[in-house]
């Protein structure tokens, strides 16, 4: 062996030791399949995973990481920690009153151990004094300063969370535009090709999420019912469950045409591909509210990845996720535009098929997950100074 390359031996076994075993504990407010399932593909930090809920029920036992825990108190957060002994946090949104107090958590813990990295990142793109009574926010303001200026990166991947995030403090120099944390679509399950939940001889337009107002599906079945009256064939498959269902079934019945509208309830995101695969539009009807936008969606996405066109509410930052020509944006509580979009795509085979290997090879480019955990990984471990 060379003197050359000894050196670059040694420089490799250094760099190696420099990341083995880095814990990177990542605080969340909720846990979701696709949220948690990506993780598996960190190469370099043992991830280690722990979440305050979760509400969503789309989570098998097999889908728990061996590291991923729930803390129910800011105490038992920090307990969680000090078990740990993260070399890098990954904090709770800093921009969230429910998690607030576990903001205040890790800060008093990061207080106590200088040495610790910080990673944050937020989702939120409503300013607090909007969302929240305004003299909240000097208490936010406390520790948000101090928060920022400790992180070592900070992700943002939309430009209202950007806004937000410069509003309150956030060095520039520490934002870094990724998708982290929803990271993506896993394109080995998601893809067009597969088995089918089902097969109908007509367009069929899918809405999969919640059924709750914000979600707009009673707009959906509004515009569902105009499309059929002016004498134009399609199906409409709802997935999901929440407390508006009984009343969307109702309305689903007195529109006339509830043999054509099927509820399918809740489908575990693990067993979602078969829905997508058998259908021909995916809807998202989402509608604003003071406390809530639709700043992203992950079934879209999922649904983009199953080479369907997207017809969704132009609502908080869909516009940045559904780009020309892998579907239509509408405005928020009209029927009358979600049922024109949705007539264009059933009536057009072609339209729909081209806007279909558009929305598909958009999902390959973007929200490939394993690319963007590789990228996210090598983002944190240059800014926490391990590369």
């Amino acid at each position: 062996m060379t003197v050359a390359q000894a050196a670059t031996a040694g420089q490799a076994t250094a760099d190696s030791l420099k990341t083995d075993s880095l814990k990177y504990v990542m605080v969340s407010s909720e846990i979701r399949r696709d949220l948690e399932q990506p993780l598996t593909y960190f190469d370099r930090l043992e991830i280690h995973h722990l979440y305050n809920r979760a509400p969503w029920n789309d989570m098998k036992q097999g889908d728990f990481g061996e590291r991923t825990r729930r803390f129910f108190t800011p105490l038992s957060l920090y307990w969680h920690l000090h078990k740990v002994q993260p070399d890098i946090i990954q904090g709770p949104e800093p921009l969230s009153l429910l998690m607030y107090p576990f903001l205040v958590a890790v800060y008093i813990y990061l207080l106590l151990h200088p040495k610790t990295k910080l990673v944050t990142l937020s989702l939120e793109p409503i300013p607090l004094d909007k969302k929240y009574h305004p003299l909240l926010v000097p208490m936010f303001q406390v520790v948000l300063t101090r928060w920022f200026k400790r992180a070592s990166v900070i992700f943002w991947f939309d430009l209202g969370s950007y806004e937000n995030l410069r509003r309150y403090g956030a060095p520039e120099d520490t934002l870094v535009n990724q998708l982290y944390g929803s990271w993506g679509v896993d394109l080995d399950n998601f893809k067009p090709a597969g088995d089918k939940a089902f097969n109908n001889s007509e367009p069929t337009i899918l809405y999969v999420g919640r059924l709750a107002k914000v979600k707009g599906v009673t707009h959906l079945i509004e515009a569902f019912k105009r499309l059929r009256e002016k004498g134009h064939h399609a199906k409409l498959a709802i997935v999901g469950d929440g407390a508006e269902r009984d009343a969307l079934e109702k309305q689903a019945q007195d529109s006339g045409f509830a043999n054509d509208i099927t509820f399918y309830g809740l489908v575990k995101n693990a067993d979602l591909p078969p829905y997508m695969r058998a259908a021909d539009i995916f809807a998202l009807p989402s509608i604003t509210s003071k406390l809530w936008v639709q700043q992203l969606s992950m079934t879209a996405w999922q649904a983009m990845a199953c080479g369907l066109p997207v017809v969704a509410t132009d609502t908080g930052q869909m516009r940045e996720f559904t780009p020309e020509g892998t579907g239509f944006l509408v405005p928020e509580r009209d029927p009358d535009a979600l049922a024109d979009a949705l007539i264009e795509l059933t009536n057009d085979e072609n339209k729909r098929q081209t806007m279909s290997q558009t929305a598909l090879e958009y999902a390959r480019d973007r929200f490939d997950t394993v690319k963007n955990v590789a990228r996210a990984e090598e983002t944190i471990l240059a800014r926490c100074g391990y590369l």
